[in-house]
């Protein structure tokens, strides 16, 4: 990441280590770049108004520079972890920087009162709904002002009135397109934080917590498709030997160390376009996909004499582990079913022959 897009993360970010969700990390950051909005819009107004030249625009701007300097106040408040107030407060200053730009100079003159329609229904994407009252205040304190200008008006600075009426549809326009850019960039930010939210549900819905490896269900799912693309595979299904004697000996937080430790081992030797999973309780499975039925069978054997030459350390005591694998050759096409029957099939010789050893067996043409 680049110097100025890690200056921007880190500036939209300001206070996130207070959140404790990415809903709560959302509403901070709209509210930080909601204050960056707010800030570049006086300026861009203000710099407009210079430009032109007309006294009325021109103290209009001044009596905004107050608010803008004000505007930072907020980023504090959110560096303190008071997220609720720095929204209120970044609130109440837009409010009564478009208040007092309204009636101490510009008037309904460009539509300044439409701000006050954003003001109300931005607060209910900015707060919680546990602040659902301050939500409702906001609402009903903008719509009345909007309302009130709507219907009675308000007279601008006399010096405005000297602006040609182009000029003044162009500060329209640049006011309305400052609206809508503000609700665009805030319906982004919300879009992209509730495809996160949907990454991180379904990263935990197929993620085993012990091991961090993909559940039951993801790896079945996975296997299934590669079944469908009829390309020869090899499945091993992998248990630990003798792990109920480890739990009564050791303890479980002896059993879940192990069953760590095996899961780290696992993910050393699978190659790139290789996955595994924990299918169950000390059952762990591997699709592999070598060039040819011996390499299978070669790698099979290599991470069982490496698991069984390691071991892992247990308080005081060296614990040595051994598995036992049940590898089926895949040759398409197969059936799920079919394939994990084989398997297993063959973890259950090799357990029967002695554990710490491997046997293998072929689904040809579906059998």
């Amino acid at each position: 990441m680049g110097n100025w897009a890690a200056w921007l993360v880190r500036a939209a970010t300001l206070g996130i280590q207070y959140c404790q969700s990415k809903t709560d990390e959302r509403k901070l950051i709209q509210t930080n770049i909601g204050v960056y909005i707010a800030m570049l819009t006086i300026l861009i107004f203000d710099t407009a108004f210079l430009i032109h030249g007309n006294q009325g625009l021109i103290y209009s701007g001044l009596v905004q520079t107050p608010f803008l300097m004000l505007l930072p106040s907020v980023l504090l408040l959110n560096l303190r972890g008071l997220r609720f107030e720095a929204t209120l407060w970044l609130f109440v200053l837009v409010m009564l920087d478009a208040f007092t730009a309204l009636v101490l100079a510009q008037g309904v003159t460009i539509g300044l009162h439409y701000y006050f329609l954003l003001f109300a229904i931005l607060p209910a994407s900015f707060l919680d709904s546990r602040q659902w009252l301050t939500t409702a205040v906001l609402f009903l304190i903008n719509m009345m002002l909007f309302a009130y200008f709507q219907s009675f008006g308000w007279q601008a600075h006399p010096a405005i009135a000297e602006v040609p009426e182009a000029i003044l549809g162009h500060l329209q326009v640049l006011m309305i397109g400052s609206c809508v850019a503000t609700v665009l960039l805030l319906i982004l930010i919300s879009e992209f934080y509730s495809s996160e939210n949907e990454r991180n549900l379904q990263h935990l819905a197929d993620t085993d917590t012990l091991t961090g490896l993909p559940n039951r269900r993801a790896f079945m799912h996975r296997l299934e498709q590669v079944i469908q693309e009829h390309s020869p595979f090899c499945l091993m299904i992998v248990d630990v030997d003798h792990f109920k004697r480890i739990n009564d000996s050791a303890g479980h937080l002896a059993g879940d160390k192990a069953l760590r430790f095996l899961a780290n081992e696992l993910r050393m030797h699978i190659r790139a376009n290789d996955f595994i999973g924990r299918i169950g309780g000390e059952e762990f499975a591997i699709v592999q996909f070598s060039p040819s039925p011996s390499d299978n069978i070669n790698r099979a054997e290599r991470l069982c004499r490496d698991i069984a030459a390691t071991g892992i350390e247990i308080g005081a005591e060296r614990l040595k582990l051994t598995i036992s694998i049940g590898v089926c050759l895949v040759t398409p096409p197969a059936k799920l079913v079919n394939v994990l029957t084989l398997a297993d099939a063959a973890l259950y010789e090799a357990k029967s022959n002695g554990r710490n050893r491997i046997e293998v067996t072929e689904s040809l043409g579906g059998f």
